[in-house]
C-alpha cells in the first residue's frame, strides 16, 4: 500500500512539474515582452527554484516526515531547468536576475554563522564556570556541552571531537586521580587490555597502509589521496586519544551510580538500581543477537558483563546515543569490580 501511494505521489508530482514547464515555455515563446524586461526571468526562476522544490517536499517528502531542509540543494537544479526553458535572448539575464536569491542565501549564511558564534560563546562561558568546580577537564567539557549546547547527535559529535583533541594534545600534564576518596571506588581497564600496545600496532598498520593508498590514489586524484590521508590522521588521533583517556579515566563506582568513562568508546552514568546482575569470567563472547542490544569494548575481550533491569541509553562510538540491555567491559580486576558492585547494590 505504501509503495502504491509513493508511486501515485511521484506520478502526480511529475505531471505538475511537466505542466509548469510546458506553460512557462509556451508563455515565454509567445509573449511580446521586451527581451530586456526581467519579469519573465523572475517568474521562471520563481517556478523552478521555489515552487517545484516546495511541491516535491509537500507531495513526496512531507508524508514521510522529512524536513523541508531536504530540498535545499534543489534550487540549483531548478536554475539549470530555467536556463533550458528560457530562450537564448533571455539566458544572459539569468545571472543578473538571480542576485536577489544569492543575497538571500548570503543572509542565511550570515545568520547561520551568527548562530554558531552564539553557541560557541555559550559553550565557552559555561565551560569557564564549570571548570572552576570540576577539576577533571574531560568531565567539564561534557557538562559544558550538555548544559550549553544540548544533548542532540550533533552536540554529542562535537563533544567527542573536543574530548579527542583534549586527551590527545592537552592532557599529558594531568595525573590519574588518586584512590584516597573513600566515597568512590575506581577500577582501571588499560593495563591487561594492553591499550598502548594496541595503539602502537594500529599506528604502524595505518601509517604503512595509508602511505601506500596515498601514492596509489594520487595517480588518479590528488584530492582523493589527501582526503584519505586526512581520514587516516583523524583515526590515529582517535586511537591515541582513546588510549590516553583510558589511562586517565577509570571506571568509577559512586554511592548511587556507576560512572562509565570507558576511553572514548562507552560513556554512561548507570543508576545502581538499574543494574540487575553483574558477572565476571575470563572471557565473554556475546552472540550477534545479544550484540545488537549490548555495548562492548572495542579491541578488547570483555571479562565483565552487566545486565540491566531496563533498557538504558548510553553513548557509544563517536558519543552517539544507543539503547542497550547489556554492557560488557574489560577491566583489570574483574572479580574485585563485580564484588564491589554487588555490595553497592
Amino acid at each position: 500500500m505504501a509503495a502504491v501511494k509513493l508511486k501515485r505521489s511521484g506520478s502526480f508530482l511529475f505531471a505538475l512539474v511537466s505542466l509548469i514547464f510546458i506553460i512557462d515555455t509556451a508563455l515565454i515563446r509567445t509573449t511580446s515582452l521586451s527581451a530586456e524586461d526581467p519579469i519573465l526571468v523572475y517568474a521562471v526562476l520563481f517556478d523552478f527554484m521555489l515552487v517545484v522544490p516546495f511541491l516535491y517536499w509537500a507531495i513526496v517528502l512531507r508524508p514521510k516526515g522529512a524536513s523541508i531542509a531536504k530540498v535545499a540543494p534543489l534550487p540549483i537544479v531548478g536554475a539549470a531547468a530555467a536556463w533550458v526553458a528560457l530562450p537564448e535572448s533571455l539566458r544572459g539575464m539569468v545571472w543578473h536576475t538571480i542576485w536577489p536569491i544569492e543575497a538571500a542565501l548570503a543572509a542565511a549564511e550570515i545568520a547561520i554563522i551568527g548562530f554558531e558564534l552564539r553557541i560557541l560563546y555559550r559553550f565557552v562561558r559555561r565551560f569557564r564556570l564549570v571548570a572552576r568546580q570540576e577539576p577533571d577537564t574531560g568531565e567539564a567539557l561534557r557538562m559544558a556541552v550538555h548544559e550549553g549546547i544540548g544533548r542532540g547527535k550533533l552536540a554529542n559529535f562535537l563533544l567527542h571531537d573536543l574530548s579527542m583533541f583534549y586527551y590527545l594534545l592537552f592532557s599529558w600534564k594531568r595525573k590519574r586521580p588518586s584512590k584516597d576518596d573513600a566515597s568512590e571506588a575506581r577500577f582501571t581497564y588499560h593495563r591487561n587490555s594492553s591499550q598502548t600496545l594496541y595503539a602502537a600496532i594500529l599506528t604502524k598498520i595505518i601509517v604503512a597502509e595509508g602511505l601506500a593508498m596515498h601514492l596509489l590514489l594520487q595517480q588518479w586524484s590528488h584530492w582523493a589521496a589527501w582526503i584519505m590521508t586526512l581520514a587516516d590522521l583523524w583515526l590515529l588521533a582517535l586511537i591515541w586519544a582513546d588510549s590516553r583517556a583510558s589511562f586517565l579515566r577509570p571506571v568509577t563506582l559512586e554511592a548511587d551510580k556507576l560512572k562509565l568513562r570507558y576511553g572514548l568508546r562507552i560513556q554512561a552514568d548507570l543508576p545502581l538500581s538499574a543494574i540487575a546482575n553483574a558477572a565476571c569470567s575470563p572471557e565473554f563472547h556475546p552472540d550477534r543477537t545479544e550484540q545488537r542490544d549490548a555495548a562492548t569494548p572495542l579491541l578488547s575481550t570483555p571479562n565483565v558483563r552487566i545486565e540491566l533491569s531496563r533498557p538504558i541509553q548510553i553513548q557509544g562510538l563517536l558519543f552517539q546515543p544507543r539503547t542497550v540491555k547489556w554492557i560488557y567491559l574489560a577491566v583489570d580486576e574483574p572479580s574485585a569490580f563485580v564484588q564491589q558492585l554487588e555490595r553497592a547494590r
